[in-house]
């Protein structure tokens, strides 16, 4: 699998991603000839030192202004693959409407963002990474500054306040460094495109690129590191266990339990039987999760009868899988199809698999058995 993988040793903006990504191979040229819907603008490419450690450095020289209202409109009149301009769209709307929430306005809202830098940075950098054909992307936790920074409105903290609402639900990592280190532009690129992944284990790079920030700052190199690589048909991530011991609820209660907790973004819910204090029997619920947890232990303290809870972090190795929708003879079914050393398996989804059963009048070991004959018809369809 072709990844790119985001490293914010220090910061990340939208001209640091753009940079390390022209530093990784994107030819100037080749940018700046798809960034040709925009009009008035001259793009500038620089090799720099921050630290001691070159990098590219990007800058676009506005000749022409270009309001807020004009973004949408011009990606949607240009000549981009739709992909990117559905991605472009997105970005610019959850910049919008943070922007909004920030000033309590109607008004679009960024005296921190050069206009038309903006619509650039966005662009480009969907541009570029659509330029490697890659499979994912990737990142570490984005940063963010202490202290405050000058603004045209005073003095603000350097965690910006729609940088902070755009990273809601996604890691960041506080530093002792007196700057704006993530940009609301950095932020929305790539908490919209990148998965956030800290132990990401790659089987090989291919290449690494450097994009420089325009600050110098003191002792730390202000630069964003990608890496062009691949991984292995097993993937490793991080994953959050949230456990807790129960001896006082009525089991039947555990239904509703489990539902919303898979509504809150649970990847995996179970019971496990154990022995408890004065040898009462109990039960053990465990919860696996991303990072956002907080939607978990509101559930379970709100819907469980739980004093305490039990958090961890581990690793876990998943295998590449994706959902497939099957019209079979009785209805629509999806099918999960994963793959381990060029074997590929197939699951059922049994929700599916009971709503036809009881359409048809039918055993779920007879659905089942139906159900799986007509997909094994179809593996070779499905290995495609």
């Amino acid at each position: 699998m072709k990844i790119l993988y985001f490293d914010p040793i220090l910061g990340a903006s939208g001209d640091m991603i753009l940079a390390s990504l022209i530093d990784l191979g994107v030819p100037k040229s080749y940018l700046a000839d798809k960034l040709k819907f925009v009009p008035g603008f001259e793009l500038k490419v620089t090799q720099v030192t921050r630290n001691g450690v070159s990098a590219k450095h990007v800058h676009f020289k506005i000749k022409r202004n270009i309001t807020e209202k004009r973004f949408i409109p011009l990606v949607k009149r240009s000549k981009l693959p739709d992909t990117i301009k559905t991605q472009a769209i997105k970005i610019i709307n959850r910049i919008f409407k943070v922007e909004k929430k920030v000033h309590h306005t109607r008004d679009i809202h960024l005296h921190e963002i050069a206009d038309a830098d903006t619509l650039l940075d966005i662009t480009g950098a969907l541009i570029a990474m659509d330029y490697f054909k890659v499979d994912r992307v990737y990142t570490k936790s984005l940063k963010a500054g202490k202290g405050f920074i000058k603004t045209v409105e005073g003095n603000m903290p350097a965690f910006n306040f729609a940088t902070a609402e755009l990273l809601k639900g996604f890691p960041v990592e506080f530093m002792l460094v007196p700057a704006e280190l993530t940009t609301p532009t950095g932020a929305a690129i790539l908490s919209t495109i990148a998965q956030p992944n800290e132990h990401l284990v790659l089987s090989k790079i291919t290449r690494v690129g450097l994009g420089a920030g325009t600050m110098k700052i003191q002792d730390y190199p202000n630069l964003l590191r990608v890496f062009l690589g691949e991984l292995d048909n097993t993937l490793v991530g991080e994953c959050t266990v949230i456990e807790t011991n129960i001896d006082d609820m009525n089991p039947q209660h555990f239904d509703v339990v489990f539902e919303k907790l898979y509504e809150a973004g649970a990847l995996e819910v179970f019971l496990t039987t154990t022995m408890m204090k004065n040898t009462r029997p109990g039960i053990q619920l465990t919860v696996l999760c991303n990072k956002n947890i907080e939607p978990i232990l509101d559930i379970l303290f709100e819907e469980t009868t739980t004093l305490g809870i039990r958090i961890r972090y581990t690793k876990r190795v998943i295998l590449p899988r994706k959902i497939l929708k099957i019209l079979s003879p009785y209805g629509l079914i999806r099918v999960k199809v994963s793959k381990h050393q060029n074997k590929t398996r197939f699951s059922l989804e049994y929700r599916d698999i009971k709503k036809l059963a009881s359409k048809h009048n039918l055993s779920m070991l007879e659905m089942r058995a139906k159900l799986t004959r007509f997909v094994e018809k179809q593996r070779l369809k499905l290995k495609t």
